[in-house]
């Protein structure tokens, strides 16, 4: 009996040790594989769109026929032209379950949010105009933590304004949709330092590694 307690605590001590590690890796391989279907979903939508429009991405919207002087856009405008942009150009070549058009607080800010696709796995995407078309991907929704870099990952679509960023390195060349700031960072080298001082741009060293989570990937999830 002495030896069967003994047995079983040593296994508890193994398991104890070992299931932190065991979590954190069942974590990264669920949002590597959820990252990697949003990308090829968004590129594969995109191709089909800019053949049937005949058209290419950056040519569909130009956010300065919406900015003032200074590059402000009214926050009614840009849930407006998020909505329609959504309808008109993503949702007929994508599979997902609801999209809520953007709603501004302008009594606090913070509760302002864009246009957000709802998808069948828990994902979820939201929608902003910048000087991109910005798509803030959460690999699990709505649940916690909610934080940039941990399960939050952003993406662009080039517009009128942007298209010029999008050839200034062969990993985004060409392309109308890429990690944020992929051509900023166009060495995998900056990507890592990028994301260690902000991980709003943690996307863009993700997508050099495939979107795997290698070891030295800066922050937890």
């Amino acid at each position: 009996m002495a030896e069967v307690l003994v047995t079983l605590g040593i296994i508890g001590i193994v398991a104890a040790l070992t299931m932190p590690s065991l979590i954190a890796n069942h974590k990264k391989k669920e949002a590597s594989a959820r990252l990697k279907k949003f990308s090829s979903m968004m590129q594969q939508a995109l191709i089909l769109a800019e053949n049937d429009h005949g058209t290419p991405a950056y040519e569909w919207i130009d956010v300065r026929n919406y900015q003032d002087e200074d590059g402000n856009m009214d926050p009614q405008t840009e849930n407006d032209e998020n909505y329609a942009y959504w309808n008109k150009y993503l949702a007929p070549y994508i599979k997902y379950l609801k999209v809520e058009k953007g709603i501004y607080n302008a009594e606090d800010n913070t509760k302002s949010k864009g246009t957000k696709i709802y998808f069948a796995d828990g994902s979820t995407a939201e929608m902003h105009l910048g000087n991109c078309v910005d798509l803030r991907f959460d690999i699990n929704g709505d649940r916690l933590p909610n934080e940039f870099g941990r399960d939050i990952f952003v993406f662009f679509i080039a517009t009128g304004k942007s298209y010029s960023l999008s050839k200034e390195s062969e990993i985004s060349k060409n392309k109308s949709f890429a990690a944020a700031y992929l051509p900023l960072y166009n060495t995998r080298e900056k990507a890592l330092q990028a994301c260690k001082t902000d991980p709003y741009d943690c996307s863009a060293l993700l997508q050099y590694d495939d979107f795997e989570f290698k070891k030295d990937y800066p922050h937890r999830l």
